[in-house]
């Protein structure tokens, strides 16, 4: 068999995949365009009715018979049965044939020498053979292997197997055997070899325990006076003789045990030693004087840093089944294994922080034995149970959190008894001193009692374990969901919240922490159980189903009350919005609004909840649920709309003073409120553009104050420079002057400073609020005219349609005016939005309006087939200019240069920012929690809706000021660079990803940019790439696009990184070119080549980045190579230079000879 052909057997075999060697000397030579049969997925089978064959197919009763029917042949032709079982292992090992009686009469190593030969000269895969584990059914085959030895030397007696010299015969192949090169050959012996021993062991046992008995037989005749002289004798013989032969067989079962599991356990295959390590603990459960030894003990240890996970699994269950409880082990053992444990302990606590989880759970369930845990210091110990929240892994979770209820918890604990495993031992974790093997009956008393306690245990733990890390609770919460049913009680958790807030007397109400520890495990439980609920599977869906029906049930009508309670504590209130929107919005939508009792009194509640001052997050729960219950009362539906209305006048009422500037902490509540509701489901201006004007001139405040302080930030550092010596070290805008650091008078002291005056001007929380309300409300009149536009293709749903419209309008505008009034308006919030951008110091405020105006962009572009959202010069609505009388979307000149501006401010952020370490994909971003924030949600938190939050949220008056709002971390900033690519890969207007803003965005595909952002370079290069596809003009724009990405780098940063870049562009073309991009390539490459050939010779270094683009005659044909070269030569010729410069020798090198 071929190297090649046997490597990609084993690959095959090594990724779980069955495989067999075609049997390639009895084929002819295929002839030419017949396929070469594959090879079967497994070995073939060995002769019906052989020994091999019922080893691998037959029953455990067919096996005894075959070992019995072995056990004659023993006594009768040792020679035969020595063969049979050689030839047994080597047809198992895939080797059928490969003994024969010539190979008796010599030493065993010489077959072992000879057998790599043989199988070359048969052409055999020995890398497939039947006991493999990735082959079916070898588990069994295996088995049957084991029971087969074991009954055949059962069979015989320990005396005649030694007097015959079977042992002695049969134990001087097996030392051999398993140091074979053939790894199925020594997989198969080592399992023959320790199966031999252990039998071997049960012989030694019988043996010594006849010769005790003789020797006991002896003693008392002897004390008796009953024995003459000749039986004296023999019995005497007798026990001379059983113990010989019992040192005989225990002298040949070690030296088995000796020689093959120290080897074995260190062979290369992985197979094998996970092998050797079951078979040991085998072998020390029977015979437990081998725990007394450490060289057998020390070498399970040292499986613990093998490099397979499943070898690093086996001995670590190996060791946990020491440290169990078993009444079996005697005093002297189990003081061993204590002693043994405490040189092992670190090594196991280095296991539990395993690259891999389920071994990192296997160490945590080995240490929760009671003899190693008593062993572990306070430190380790608390290290072991965090991992219950520390972990990320689930299964090490859980299992820590069985650690947890097995140490920390009283008895019986809060996880559910489970009945013992009656084989293999308890593998789920479950406590190991159950003993009944039925569980209780249901007592709903009992259960109530066992509820409350593990409930209140786990608001203990909390207490003295989690007091810093509450915003992680779900991790706990979800590692004891699927063993404590008293997460699930409902009415326990609820009636635990309540407590000593009734009527009733004598009971002392909870502590405010308490109330919050038992929220944030409600809020967890009532997420998992609704999470689960609507991806559970078809046979669980019942029992989740009615999980939830019970927390409706049981929480809902119980919510007015906590409300009352929770209010004034910002933590608590919030976890109790989210828990009643996720109850809400699932009883609507699974049909059980009847357990949603007195709507009235929860509608108050929740529309109180949004009326004060509260956090965002909390107000948008309680607008979720009250939009859900609007769905079936029309108490909420009223409710909702009364309160919006009540919001829309009093931000007018505060927008129409002309004090409104002295207003600006009132405005900032009111406009929360505001963003809430119109983020959650109306149109909170109800199509007032007088309203958004008034929004839009605060925001030009913004925008004048900013100028002015950029104006006056520019006129100091003028200043500073004019002042500073000459000799001083001048600075450089990588050390820019540190606004923060005070001016000193001549003597040292800082100077005083001015009272610094209120700005008139709304600061950054207000501006972020005030631009997203406005973008919101232009969004809404968007949808609505568009709606009504799409129905009127008929009179009728033209008139639903703006009836519908009107009720929703509320009488604050017109529908007729709205739609007049919207290409204006989009306009102008567009130019507010690069005023921002352009002029704002805040980067918060920066992103915020970029991202709102590649939204609106995007909205245009969506709605230009219908709506027409440009303005012509004289400001009136543009007319259809597109294909097919559709409304072009422009993007003017002076938008497009802000916008290009910032986003190359944000890549050079990044570029000079140390990103070294900072790591975040589409898993997630992941951020630091700040007490409850980012507040809980089910996954619809994105990360740049946290920094926006956050920013709007920011507490106290003059954040910019005072330096309350946090400045952007590097990772930070990188996320923002990142999101701003995304936006022009994904932008529908060509004008953005095909123009100067996707150019500026294929700079960054260069290597040494941060992987994230250059990876949505890619991305967008690929989405050109397949544009391309179109057409030719297509194909040129293609590529074209990529030589002024090139060019552009190279005036900004030299020829290397030119080189860089065009490397990175043509390692996304592949390794073959497609057809139609033939032309394009060639007719860019050449305007590209002779572009670099100008009178002062400035831009021959960029010839090096073009020399990559000529790759073979799939991308440019050596004809059209042929010419470029030729017109290259004359226009190096014209402007006097030498064919001989570096540059230009490269290039016509490569274009002459490709």
């Amino acid at each position: 068999l071929s190297k090649d052909v046997a490597d990609a057997m084993t690959k095959r075999a090594a990724d779980g995949e069955v495989v067999e060697a075609p049997q390639l000397a009895a084929q002819p030579e295929p002839a030419k365009d017949v396929p070469v049969p594959q090879a079967p997925e497994e070995p073939a089978p060995p002769p019906e009715g052989s020994l091999a064959h019922v080893i691998l197919y037959g029953s455990p009763n067919d096996v005894k018979i075959k070992a019995q029917e072995w056990a004659e042949l023993c006594t009768k032709d040792l020679y035969n049965a020595l063969l049979v079982v050689l030839d047994l292992i080597l047809a198992l090992s895939g080797l059928p044939g490969a003994v024969t009686e010539k190979d008796l009469e010599v030493e065993p190593h010489h077959l072992v020498i000879k057998l790599p030969d043989w199988v070359k000269d048969q052409n055999l895969d020995p890398t497939i053979y039947p006991l493999l584990p990735s082959i079916p059914k070898s588990r069994r085959s295996v088995a049957n292997l084991e029971k087969f030895i074991a009954f055949g030397i059962a069979e015989q007696s320990g005396a005649a197997l030694l007097d015959t010299h079977m042992i002695a015969s049969l134990t001087a192949w097996l030392l051999v055997l398993p140091s074979a090169a053939i790894r199925s050959v020594r997989h198969v012996s080592t399992v023959v070899a320790l199966s031999v021993a252990e039998a071997l062991g049960h012989h030694f046992q019988s043996l010594s325990r006849t010769h005790e008995t003789l020797a006991r037989q002896l003693a008392s005749h002897r004390e008796l006076g009953t024995l003459i002289q000749r039986q004296e004798q023999v019995l005497k013989r007798d026990v001379v003789s059983s113990s010989n032969h019992a040192k005989e067989m225990n002298r040949a079962r070690n030296q088995l045990l000796e020689t093959i599991i120290p080897l074995r356990s260190r062979d290369v295959s992985e197979v094998i030693r996970v092998y050797t390590l079951g078979q040991l603990d085998r072998l020390m459960k029977m015979d437990p004087e081998m725990y007394m030894q450490n060289k057998w003990t020390a070498r399970v240890f040292l499986m613990l840093h093998d490099p397979h996970v499943e070898v690093r699994l086996k001995a670590l269950s190996v060791m946990t089944q020491w440290y169990a409880l078993d009444k079996k082990k005697s005093a002297a053992v189990k003081e061993q294994l204590a002693k043994f444990g405490r040189s092992a302990l670190p090594h196991l606590l280095e296991r539990v922080a395993d690259v891999d989880p389920r071994v990192a759970a296997s160490a945590v369930r080995c240490l929760k034995q009671h003899t190693l845990t008593e062993m572990l210091k306070e430190e380790e110990f608390d290290n072991v149970a965090n991992m219950v929240i520390g972990s990320r892994d689930v299964v090490v979770r859980e299992e820590a959190a069985l650690f947890i209820n097995a140490h920390v918890f009283q008895d019986p604990g809060i996880c559910a008894k489970e009945k013992p495993k009656t084989r293999r031992g308890d593998k789920d974790g479950g406590r190991g001193d159950v003993e009944d093997d039925t569980l209780p009956a249901a007592d709903p008393v009992r259960d109530l009692h066992n509820s409350e306690t593990a409930i209140s245990m786990l608001v203990e733990y909390i207490e003295n374990y989690m007091d810093g890390k509450l915003r992680i609770i779900e991790r706990l919460v979800g590692a004891f969901w699927p063993r404590s049913p008293a997460l699930s009680h409902w009415s326990t958790i609820m009636n635990l919240c309540l407590v000593g807030e009734g009527t009733r007397v004598g009971m002392e109400p909870i502590t405010s922490k308490q109330r919050l520890y038992l929220l944030y495990i409600l809020e967890a439980a009532v997420r998992r159980a609704e999470d689960e609920a609507r991806n559970a599977r078809p046979s669980e869906k019942d029992e989740t189903a009615t999980r939830m029906n019970e927390a409706c049930m049981q929480i809902i009508p119980e919510m007015p009350r906590l409300m009352d309670i929770c209010r004034p504590e910002e933590e608590q209130f919030l976890l109790l919005m989210h828990v009643c929107k996720i109850l809400v919005e699932y009883a609507v939508q699974s049909s059980q609004s009847q357990v949603l009792v007195n709507s009235k009194v929860l509608c108050q509640g929740l529309r109180k909840a949004i009326e004060d001052v509260s956090p965002m997050e909390t107000m948008k729960n309680s607008a979720d649920s009250l939009l859900a219950l609007a769905k079936c009362f029309e108490e909420a539906k009223n409710t909702f709309l009364d309160l919006s209305k009540q919001v829309h006048l009093a931000c007018s009422k505060i927008l129409e003073d002309p004090k409104v500037k002295d207003r600006m902490e009132e405005l900032r509540s009111v406009m929360s409120r505001f963003l809430v509701l119109a983020n959650r489901g109306i149109d909170t201006s109800f199509g007032s553009m007088a309203l958004i004007q008034r929004m839009l001139r605060l925001l030009r405040d913004r925008v004048t104050f900013m100028q002015e302080k950029r104006k006056r930030a520019t006129a100091e550092e003028v200043k500073d420079e004019q002042t500073t010596p000459a000799s001083a070290t001048p600075r450089t805008p990588a050390t820019p002057r540190t606004p923060a650091t005070p001016r000193r008078d001549e003597d040292g002291q800082p100077r005083k400073r001015r009272r610094q005056e209120t700005p008139q001007a709304p600061d950054v929380r207000l501006t972020l609020q005030l631009l997203e309300a406005v973008v919101l409300s232009v969004m809404w009149h968007v949808r609505t005219s568009y709606w009504v536009q799409s129905q009127s293709t008929s009179e009728e749903g033209l008139r639903a349609a703006e009836s519908q419209v009107s009720e929703l309008l509320q009488g604050f505008s017109e529908l007729d005016a709205l739609r007049a009034e919207l290409p204006r308006m989009m306009s102008e919030v567009r130019s507010c939005c690069c005023e921002l951008v352009d002029s704002d110091m805040s980067p918060y405020v920066q992103f915020h309006a970029y991202s709102a105006y590649m939204t609106l962009v995007q909205l245009c572009v969506g709605v230009s087939e219908t709506l027409s959202l440009e303005v012509d010069e004289k400001g009136r609505p543009a007319p259809p200019s597109g294909w097919g009388a559709t409304y072009e979307v422009k993007i003017p000149k002076s938008h497009m240069e802000v916008i290009y501006r910032y986003l190359n401010h944000l890549f050079v952020k990044v570029t000079e920012a140390d990103v070294e370490g900072i790591t975040f994909n589409g898993e997630g971003h992941r951020v630091e929690p700040t007490s409850i924030y980012p507040a809980p949600s089910q996954n619809m938190m994105t990360s740049v809706r946290h920094l926006t939050l956050r920013t709007m949220q920011t507490p106290g008056t003059g954040p910019e000021v005072s330096g309350l709002v946090k400045p952007l971390s590097a990772s930070d900033e990188l996320l923002l660079a990142v999101l701003a690519s995304r936006s022009i890969l994904e932008s529908e207007l060509q004008d953005i990803y095909t123009g100067p803003l996707g150019l500026l965005l294929l700079t960054q595909c260069e290597k040494a940019r941060p992987k994230p952002l250059r990876e949505v370079a890619m991305s967008l290069l690929r989405r050109l790439r397949e544009h391309s596809k179109m057409s030719e003009e297509y194909g040129e724009h293609f590529y074209a696009m990529q030589q002024e990405a090139i060019e552009g780098l190279f005036r900004c940063a030299g020829p290397e990184a030119a080189l860089s870049l065009s490397l990175a562009f043509t390692k996304l073309w592949g390794i073959k070119a497609s057809p139609w991009l033939e032309r394009p390539l060639y007719v860019v490459l050449r305007e590209a080549i002779l572009s670099c050939v100008t009178p002062d010779r400035s831009r021959l270094p960029l010839l090096d980045a073009y020399v990559p683009w000529i790759k073979t005659n799939d991308f440019v044909r050596e004809s059209r190579c042929k010419e470029i070269a030729d017109e290259l030569v004359r226009q190096v010729t014209a402007i006097g230079c030498d064919e001989n410069n570096a540059h230009i020798g490269r290039m016509l090198r490569k274009l002459q000879h490709l």
